[in-house]
């Protein structure tokens, strides 16, 4: 069977609807208002594209684009994206130079990398926001919330040496889809920093801390601005409360070719290890993908493809290159018809948090681990309906 006009001539190929990923967004936006969006398109958009990813949003008019390196919103601005964007992550000292020259606006997790930034800004004799990030309990970065009452005044004395601005003071959540309670506590942290900061004479133009967890379980969490991620890209289904944005759309679709279709007999073992044995005639069909491309190891004798819009199991173990499902059942199966890895094929679907699960990992890891060697295919355009979201 030859393959359809609309599938790409590769192995194997991601592809990524970003009507859908719009639509998500706007849903996140209608919910949270007058809350502004900052879309996290950090790790080139969880592997799904940056640059096409930002460009679909820009018509929402998000308040900025968040990233976690500087090196990622140069990428960005070499990509046409003017919009602010705010680099979230620890950046080495190294790499001020290249936030300045790309019109990044960094964050301080410390009051070193304050005193650094603003350095920065008055050699380069530019003016920059600077956003700074208060831990109230995850732990890894920021300036701790209940030391504030010594901080804060700190804070004020840089600021008013000039250079830079205060853009917002966040923090992350740790635990905002398992644990109300802790949550509750770090957003009462947080409001605590902020109102040292002020007593200090600092104004705290914006407040956020809403990550996708947040922002589907508790209004009060929205605050100024909410930083969703992985909802955009269609995880978290199911997870959500009532009243809240609704599921997300999928998003990503992972499809590889079926490069041979083999009959085994009785006793045949499949794959390195031999980890599989038929226990009648099989047929198996050979995928072009393995994990190598994304397609996770664990998923060995465990995962499912779609094939002819039938779930199938993965026989043996996943290869570097090439993984066997079990097509037994499905009738017509040739090379070059093409099965599907994560995504929708007819009324089935493998979702992100099923292919997560069976993999024993996070939605996050399904998607930023899908390699550069499958070529990214947008599926639907970046046409955005509606006005923009403020």
């Amino acid at each position: 069977m030859s393959r359809s006009p609309a599938e790409p001539a590769c192995r194997a190929w991601l592809e990524v609807d970003l009507a859908a990923i719009a639509r998500n967004a706007r849903r996140v936006a209608d919910h949270v208002a007058p809350a502004r969006l900052v879309p996290m398109v950090k790790a080139d958009a969880y592997g799904l594209g940056a640059i096409p990813v930002a460009r679909t949003l820009d018509p929402l008019e998000p308040f900025a684009f968040g990233v976690a390196t500087p090196g990622e919103g140069a990428e960005l601005r070499r990509g046409g994206i003017e919009r602010r964007i705010i680099v979230f992550a620890p950046s080495a000292t190294a790499e001020t130079e290249e936030l300045m020259e790309a019109r990044l606006e960094g964050a301080a997790l410390s009051l070193d990398s304050l005193r650094t930034l603003a350095a920065r800004a008055r050699a380069a004799t530019a003016r920059t926001s600077v956003h700074l990030e208060v831990d109230t309990g995850m732990g890894r970065a920021g300036l701790p919330a209940g030391d504030a009452g010594a901080w804060a005044p700190e804070v004020a004395g840089v600021l008013s040496r000039g250079g830079i601005s205060l853009g917002s003071v966040y923090t992350h959540f740790h635990s905002a889809g398992a644990d109300d309670a802790a949550t509750r506590r770090q957003l009462a942290s947080l409001r605590g920093a902020a109102s040292r900061l002020e007593a200090a004479g600092v104004e705290v133009p914006l407040l956020h801390v809403a990550n996708s967890d947040a922002v589907m379980r508790d209004r009060q969490y929205h605050l100024d601005l909410v930083r969703p991620g992985i909802y955009l890209y269609g995880g978290r289904r199911g997870t959500g409360v009532a009243g809240g944005p609704g599921d997300p759309e999928g998003v990503a679709r992972v499809r590889a070719r079926v490069l041979e279709v083999r009959d085994l007999s009785p006793g045949s073992t499949v794959s390195y290890g031999a980890t599989y044995t038929t226990d009648g005639a099989e047929r198996l069909a050979t995928l072009g993908i393995g994990y190598a491309d994304g397609l996770a190891w664990r998923l060995s004798n465990r995962g499912q493809a779609l094939v002819r819009g039938n779930r199938v199991p993965i026989r043996g173990g996943v290869c570097m290159d090439v993984t066997s499902v079990d097509v037994s059942s499905v009738s017509g199966v040739e090379p070059s018809h093409a099965a599907t890895l994560l995504g929708r094929d007819g009324a089935r679907e493998i979702t992100l948090a099923e292919v997560a699960a069976v993999a024993g990992t996070i939605e996050y890891e399904v998607l930023t681990a899908i390699g550069r060697r499958l070529p990214r295919y947008y599926v639907s355009g970046a046409e955005v309906a509606g006005e923009g979201s403020r």
